[in-house]
């Protein structure tokens, strides 16, 4: 795309910044840009395009004509496209622009995917990813992609790190609302991703099972009980809720557990001897640990060996 360009100056009420075809930022922020266009005047000018009503549509530069706005301008310089651009050339131009002089976020990508994707769906995935700036995965590119279909509060998330964009993207998979009730849930916690993701596979299948809305689980008398404790902060409730949606999920694992600590706290081991279950108690070895620094340390081992096999704890233990 060759573009040509008329410098103008047009009045503001001329721009139709309404229209955001050729937008990709979520949010329109000026606050740092008001106070740089007072200070030096608008140095970059906008583009835009003109409209058969005598109006212009804006390509590039929404934030600049925001920040004009708000300081009261009446009239702005604008670059003016000169010539007959489709609307995917127009698209790439708003694209290349933004990443001039910065890279693009996650939502910013996904928008551009929904928007080219309108006017170009025979582009390749590595056009689409150079273009954007994501790796040229097909796994990521569906991931990107679906995040349009979230609420804007939730893409607003994946931007402040609210939510990760592996716990949004599994969250693109559900209802709007069941979404929704995911994301005011998690975030009050400050969850690592990988936690973020169990708790909504918990609940999920929790849900499948029990026929059960997200919210009916997360609104239950046992996690109601956790999240309003004065007691407890927040890491303490994010364990306590992920440990009451596993025991849920998994009950008799829950159980064995539980049996399995008991068990061991009978044996009143010492701080050198571990003893490890196996994963999911699922007829595997158990591990045990032992910690010597010279031979008398180790006869002790021993002698403590010797007591552990003879202690019907250690035997209750086993049979789990």
């Amino acid at each position: 795309m060759n573009a040509y360009y008329e410098d103008k100056v047009v009045p503001i009420s001329k721009i139709d910044i309404t229209d955001h075809t050729f937008r990709l930022s979520l949010h329109i922020d000026t606050a740092n840009l008001v106070d740089s266009i007072q200070a030096v005047g608008l140095i970059n000018p906008p583009v835009v395009t003109a409209n058969d009503n005598s109006t212009f549509s804006v390509v590039c530069g929404f934030r600049r004509i925001k920040a004009c706005q708000l300081l009261g301008w009446q009239e702005i310089k604008a670059r003016t496209l000169a010539g007959d651009f489709s609307e995917a050339e127009l698209l790439k131009l708003a694209i290349l622009d933004n990443r001039s002089h910065r890279s693009l976020n996650i939502i910013e990508q996904a928008r551009g995917i929904q928007k080219l994707s309108a006017h170009t769906a025979g582009n390749s995935l590595e056009m689409l990813s150079s273009l954007l700036g994501f790796p040229s995965n097909q796994k990521v590119f569906h991931k990107i992609s679906a995040l349009i279909r979230l609420p804007e509060v939730i893409q607003t998330g994946v931007l402040d790190n609210t939510i990760s964009f592996e716990a949004a993207a599994d969250l693109c998979r559900l209802s709007p609302e069941d979404a929704l009730v995911f994301y005011d849930f998690l975030k009050g916690f400050k969850l690592s991703q990988n936690k973020q993701k169990e708790i909504i596979t918990l609940v999920e299948e929790i849900g499948i099972r029990e026929d059960l809305r997200p919210l009916d689980i997360l609104e239950s008398k046992e996690i109601k009980a956790i999240m309003d404790s004065y007691r407890l902060n927040q890491n303490e409730k994010g364990s306590m809720v992920r440990a009451c949606l596993k025991r849920r999920r998994f009950p008799t694992l829950a159980k064995a557990q539980e049996r399995f600590l008991r068990e061991l706290k009978a044996l009143k081991l010492d701080e050198h001897l571990h003893i490890t279950a196996p994963a999911y108690f699922e007829g595997g070895p158990y591990t045990l640990r032992m910690t010597f620094k010279s031979l008398k340390d180790l006869r002790d081992r021993r002698r403590s060996l010797d007591a552990l096999v003879k202690d019907p704890a250690m035997k209750r233990l086993l049979e789990l």
